[in-house]
């Protein structure tokens, strides 16, 4: 069963945390099918396949999220963080001023979709495996 227990050991079980494809490998582990981010609060929601939900902070920080989104600024605000320029809490302010209140992270699938305030998909990623 999921707990918020195993979700902190694998969250916090990676020499650098910054290392996506490991954590997500462990999560893809732990029993993990498919997780949220909330960008106003900060907050994960994570998912196993029996529909248990735990929800954890972790790196989270709460930021404001405009009322208008734009595919523009998500897909900059990914490609800054995928080459390695900005943080996580960067990519979050990013995040919220590009309007995406949410990003759903399938790990059965290995793709982030990052939704507007009315459930439109702006931009839909792959998620790297480990090398």
């Amino acid at each position: 069963m999921l707990t918020q227990e195993t979700i902190m050991q694998v969250a916090t079980s990676e020499a650098n945390a910054g290392d996506f494809p490991k954590v997500v490998q462990g999560f893809k582990a732990a029993g993990v099918v498919k997780y949220d981010y909330l960008v106003k609060t900060g907050m994960y929601v994570f998912w196993d396949a029996e529909g248990t939900n735990v929800e954890a902070q972790l790196n989270g920080v709460p930021k404001n999220v405009a009322a208008k989104s734009s595919a523009i600024g998500i897909k900059n605000a990914v490609k800054q963080a995928q080459s390695g320029k900005i943080d996580f809490e960067q990519f979050c302010e990013l995040a919220g001023a590009a309007g995406v209140p949410v990003w759903h992270s399938d790990l059965a699938e290995m793709m982030v979709t990052y939704e507007d305030g009315a459930d439109m998909v702006l931009l839909q990623e792959p998620i790297p495996t480990v090398k």
